[in-house]
C-alpha cells in the first residue's frame, strides 16, 4: 500500500516523506518531479508559460501513472494535486479500495509563508501579499484534505522526528 502526503507547500511533505521513506526501506516519489517530466518544465516555468491549468493536468496525469506503477511507495503530493480536476475522486478511489493511505500534513498559514520565504521554487499562485495568498489558498484545500485523509498531522509545533514517527504509524498499521 502507498502512503501519500497531503497539505499545503511548505509542510514538510517532501523532507518528512524522504525520511520515512529511508526508515522504511521504500521507495520516495516526489509527484512535483514526476509532473515536471509530464509537462517538460518544471512549476514556476509552466504556470509562467502556460498556467496552472496545465500544471494540474500534469499533476493528474502524473498522480495516474505513479499510481498505477507503485504500489509500496512513499509518495509526496503537490500542494494542489488535490484540486486537479478528477484528482480528488482519483484519490478518494484509491482510499476506498485499500492501495493507499493519506496523511494529512497541516500547519498554519502564518508559520507556512514564514517557512516558505522567498523560495523561487515555489511559484506565487495569486497577486495577494503572500500571508494573505496562504490563507486563500488553505480555505479552498482545508475542506479537500479534511475528505481524503486518513490522517490528519498538525506540524506547526512537531520536529521532523514526531512527523515522521507518526508517517511511519500511519504507513505501517494493520
Amino acid at each position: 500500500m502507498n502512503l501519500l502526503l497531503i497539505g499545503l507547500r511548505g509542510t514538510g511533505k517532501s523532507t518528512a516523506g524522504r525520511a520515512t521513506a529511508d526508515l522504511l526501506a521504500r521507495p520516495f516519489i516526489d509527484l512535483d518531479d514526476r509532473t515536471s517530466d509530464v509537462v517538460g518544465c518544471d512549476a514556476p516555468t509552466c504556470f509562467r508559460e502556460h498556467g496552472e491549468p496545465a500544471w494540474r493536468a500534469g499533476e493528474l496525469i502524473a498522480l495516474k501513472d505513479v499510481l498505477g506503477r507503485h504500489a509500496h511507495s512513499i509518495i509526496a503530493l503537490g500542494g494542489g494535486t488535490p484540486t486537479a480536476p478528477g484528482a480528488e475522486a482519483s484519490l478518494r478511489l484509491e482510499r476506498e479500495e485499500r492501495r493507499v493511505r493519506i496523511g494529512w500534513l497541516d500547519a498554519t498559514p502564518e508559520v507556512l509563508t514564514r517557512r516558505i520565504g522567498d523560495d523561487p521554487h515555489r511559484p506565487a499562485l495569486t497577486d495577494l501579499p503572500a500571508l494573505d495568498e496562504m490563507k486563500a489558498i488553505d480555505l479552498i484545500r482545508r475542506p479537500i484534505f479534511q475528505r481524503i485523509a486518513d490522517q490528519h498531522i498538525d506540524v506547526t509545533d512537531l520536529g521532523l522526528a514526531a512527523v515522521v514517527g507518526s508517517l511511519m504509524a500511519l504507513a505501517t498499521r494493520g
